[in-house]
């Protein structure tokens, strides 16, 4: 397998931007389904196995802050 490097400079990266393009195309649950699978890539990764349990979503949370308004 031969190894194929090329150079670009960041304004034509941003002209061709063919990634961009790739995933505007597809729709808002594959574009879901695959920040899924990396973030699950991600902490297999970080956690070094994949048995050790996670919550399968990001945890969210919440905190309400009364101002007095002036």
């Amino acid at each position: 397998m031969e190894r194929v490097i090329s150079l670009t400079t960041f304004e034509e990266e941003r002209a061709e931007n063919k990634w961009r393009a790739f995933w505007l195309s597809r729709s808002p649950e594959e574009r879901i389904s695959e920040v899924e699978r990396l973030r699950h890539e991600y902490l297999v990764a970080l956690l070094g196995a994949p048995h050790i349990g996670f919550p399968p979503r990001l945890r969210r949370s919440l905190l309400l802050v009364e101002r007095e308004i002036r």
